[in-house]
């Protein structure tokens, strides 16, 4: 896969210093060397999310209990392989505590008065400001596509279980997916490219789509409204629009399940924190989601599982004749710091029907807070979603950037 020149990495030190105190996107700064290895990532810069192994870094899981951890001895996987492909590792990027929802002190930099969103918040605001061309970053329900959304930048989440988790912190591994926050669609389809080392996803070609909101008491405001209106007209350019078939789930059921299999996993993964001494340590949204995870009924949990299994199958049975869905990640931009990380209950469903997923920026709201449109397809379609999505970035408004605070 070629990069093209607005693709390719340029790393300035300068400015990283100029934005990191502003934005507070990176958790460890690690000495940026020279690539060992040439190959089609050369050039090209990179952040990894704090619950994601880099050799010779801390994994500290944006958690207070664990600032005592260890350098981890390796690499994970997917970090492994993108060195390989001659990409360097700027640093560690900030991340909610254990990828869960409590704020960390990352800012948004279009609006320092904004979250940038979560859990993946550093890999989101380092690649908005243009500190690194793109960064790793998580998704157990809406933590890569929403920060990528709330940024200005784009969100790939691939096809759960397309790429190694080997390395990586869990939070619920029956959703949690590693996937890429980028400056562009060309940069995170090298990315994956290079981390599907499995090729789990040929290449090929998406020719029919539907416009679609999941139904629910939250309404889309009027300027997101306006960005799906236009890119639906763009992506109409290369696909054929099909009318959207009738929700054969319902969305809150899937959210309500979602989080009773998330909380009873993550009570699994790190429960022996929450009996130890180093309770008190833990945030409050992430202790008290442990709780709740230690209280569950093990078959109410098993209900859930089926729950959410069945609404998978119904909604991919009702799209036979469609290969991807336009939609919308979040109702309207960021939100301000002390309001929570966002919104992600949209998010949630798309990430249980298990497809990749492509977050894409389309310009700004009347409030000067980025706009985003997505894709949604069927697992397995990763490649030709990542194509199709290219398509459609050439018609979208330039990518927002914003502007650094008074020095």
């Amino acid at each position: 896969m070629t990069l093209g020149a607005a693709d390719e990495g340029v790393f300035d030190g300068d400015t990283l210093a100029l934005w990191e105190p502003h934005i507070r996107a990176f958790v460890e700064i690690l000495p940026v060397a020279t690539a060992t290895r040439e190959g089609v990532l050369s050039g090209l810069t990179f952040g990894v999310k704090d619950i994601i192994d880099v050799e010779g870094a801390h994994t500290r899981n944006g958690s207070a209990t664990s600032v005592d951890v260890s350098l981890a001895t390796k690499d994970a996987e997917v970090v492994a392989a993108l060195r390989a492909q001659g990409a360097r590792v700027v640093g560690k990027t900030s991340t909610t505590e254990f990828a869960f929802t409590d704020p960390t002190d990352c800012r948004n930099p279009h609006d320092l008065s904004r979250t940038p969103g979560g859990s993946s918040s550093g890999s989101g605001a380092a690649v908005a400001a243009g500190l690194i061309d793109f960064a790793l970053g998580t998704q157990t329900a809406g933590s890569l596509c929403r920060p990528a959304a709330y940024c200005g930048v784009v969100g790939f989440k691939p096809t759960y279980g397309a790429l190694s988790r080997a390395g990586i912190t869990p939070l619920a591994p029956s959703f949690d997916s590693v996937g890429v926050i980028a400056k562009s669609v060309t940069v995170a389809k090298s990315a994956f490219a290079v981390m599907d080392n499995q090729k789990t996803s040929p290449e090929g070609k998406l020719t029919t789509f539907v416009r679609w909101l999941l139904p629910g008491e939250v309404k889309a405001s009027s300027d997101t409204l306006s960005a799906l209106d236009a890119a639906t007209k763009a992506l109409a350019l290369n696909a054929e629009i099909l009318p959207p078939p009738s929700m054969p789930c319902d969305p809150q059921a899937i959210v309500d399940a979602h989080r009773m299999v998330m909380l009873a996993e993550a009570f699994e993964a790190h429960g022996h924190i929450f009996r130890s001494d180093k309770a008190k340590l833990l945030r409050p949204k992430f202790r008290a989601a442990l709780d709740a995870g230690a209280g569950l009924n093990a078959s109410d949990v098993s209900s859930a599982r089926q729950t959410l299994r069945s609404a998978a199958e119904a909604f991919w049975s009702g799209m036979q004749d469609v290969d991807a869905i336009l939609t919308v990640p979040v109702p309207e931009g960021a939100p301000k710091l002390g309001e929570g990380t966002g919104f992600q209950d949209w998010l949630t469903p798309w990430t249980v029907f298990g497809g990749p997923l492509v977050s894409l920026p389309w310009g700004i709201d009347r409030e000067g807070r980025p706009r985003a449109v997505m894709l949604a397809g069927r697992p397995g379609s990763d490649m030709p979603l990542l194509t199709l999505a290219q398509q459609l970035e050439d018609s979208a408004p330039a990518r927002p950037i914003p502007k650094h605070p008074p020095v």
